[in-house]
C-alpha cells in the first residue's frame, strides 16, 4: 500500500511539475553552457578559466586581498579558493605573500601577465555579454536583469536561513 501511495504521490507531483515553468531546471542548464562557452574561450585566447578570470577581476578591484575576499565575492568555499589561487600562481598570474600586519595571513596581487589577463579579458566578456542579449528588446532586458538578480536575492535568503536552522541530531 505505501508503494501504490508513493507512486500516487509522485505521479501528482510530476503532473504538478509538468504544469509549471521548468525555471530551476533551465537554470542550470543554462550556467552549465555559459560556463562551458565561455571556459573554452576564455581557455583558447588567454589559458584561464571563467573562474579563474574572476578571481583575478576580484583581486584587481581590491589588491592586495586575502583568499577570503575572493571567497565571499565568488561565492567558494576556503578549499576551493586554495586550488584556485594556486593555479593561479603556478600560471605566474598572481603573487602571494605574507600579510604585513599579519605575517600567518597571505595578502595576493596580480603580476604583470595576471592584469594583462583581465585587460584582454574583458572584451571577451563584453561581446559575450552582446551576445547573450542579441534579439532583446531593452524592456527585455531589464526583465532579465531583474529576474536574475531575485533569484539571487531570494536564494541567497533561503540559504541564510537554511544556515540558521540547527540540524537535527
Amino acid at each position: 500500500m505505501f508503494i501504490l501511495l508513493a507512486n500516487v504521490q509522485i505521479s501528482s507531483y510530476m503532473n504538478d511539475m509538468s504544469q509549471q515553468p521548468r525555471i530551476f531546471h533551465l537554470m542550470q542548464l543554462a550556467h552549465r553552457a555559459l560556463f562551458r562557452a565561455a571556459d573554452q574561450r576564455l581557455q583558447a585566447s588567454l589559458g584561464i578559466s571563467a573562474v579563474q578570470q574572476g578571481a583575478l577581476f576580484v583581486i584587481g578591484k581590491q589588491e592586495p586581498c586575502k583568499p577570503s575576499a575572493i571567497a565571499k565575492a565568488l561565492d567558494m568555499n576556503k578549499s576551493a579558493v586554495t586550488t584556485l589561487v594556486a593555479r593561479l600562481e603556478t600560471g605566474g598570474f598572481i603573487h602571494r605573500g605574507a600579510d604585513k600586519q599579519d605575517g600567518r595571513a597571505q595578502r595576493i596581487s596580480l603580476t604583470p601577465k595576471g592584469r594583462e589577463a583581465i585587460q584582454k579579458s574583458v572584451p571577451l566578456t563584453k561581446q559575450a555579454n552582446a551576445d547573450l542579449l542579441k534579439g532583446f528588446e531593452p524592456h527585455e532586458i531589464e526583465t532579465i536583469e531583474r529576474f536574475l538578480t531575485q533569484v539571487i536575492s531570494t536564494s541567497a535568503r533561503a540559504a541564510s536561513l537554511t544556515n540558521a536552522v540547527p540540524s537535527p541530531k
